[in-house]
């Protein structure tokens, strides 16, 4: 009898710490770059496996740079007509050289920011996915960042 009840207890602690991480993964709220920001940057990546970015600086987030082959001015109207044709996609902040987005997952519409920043200086564009809430997103916001770059690259806007 002791022991089952001891074994409960753990139980329910376990539940509760499983709670509690993903109530801190919800934290992790990406918010757009403010606009009167001097030297912008884009959110860094919560420590969970559901966000992927160009500015990360470990293995489990970092993907490589999209390294532009055309002017950052004549790249932009391209990178936002590609963010808004993207499925269940729609842009909720858009200035000159940042956006902000918002995806939507086909069957339990989940929530995942996209942003893309332009770095005129460094002729690239700074881009992060991240979902709103989970621990881990299955490989989604790579693959978006993924079809993203596929289609700059086929727009001749980013090697």
């Amino acid at each position: 009898m002791n022991q089952s009840l001891h074994t409960l207890n753990r139980s329910w602690y376990r539940v509760i710490g499983l709670l509690a991480l993903c109530a801190l993964a919800g934290c992790a709220i990406t918010r757009p770059i403010d606009a009167g920001d001097p030297s912008p940057r884009l959110s860094s990546c919560p420590p969970l496996p559901n966000c992927v970015s160009t500015e990360a600086s470990t293995f489990l987030h970092r993907v490589s740079p999209f390294e532009l082959i055309v002017s950052a001015d004549d790249a932009w109207p391209v990178v936002k007509r590609a963010v808004a044709a993207m499925p269940r996609t729609t842009i909720v902040v858009e200035r000159p050289g940042y956006l902000f987005a918002k995806c939507h997952s086909a069957v339990f519409h989940f929530v995942d920011y996209l942003e893309v920043l332009s770095i005129p200086e460094k002729g690239t564009l700074a881009v992060r996915s991240s979902s709103l809430l989970g621990i881990s997103d299955l490989g989604v916001n790579y693959f978006r960042v993924k079809r993203l770059r596929e289609e700059l690259k086929k727009q001749g806007v980013i090697k």
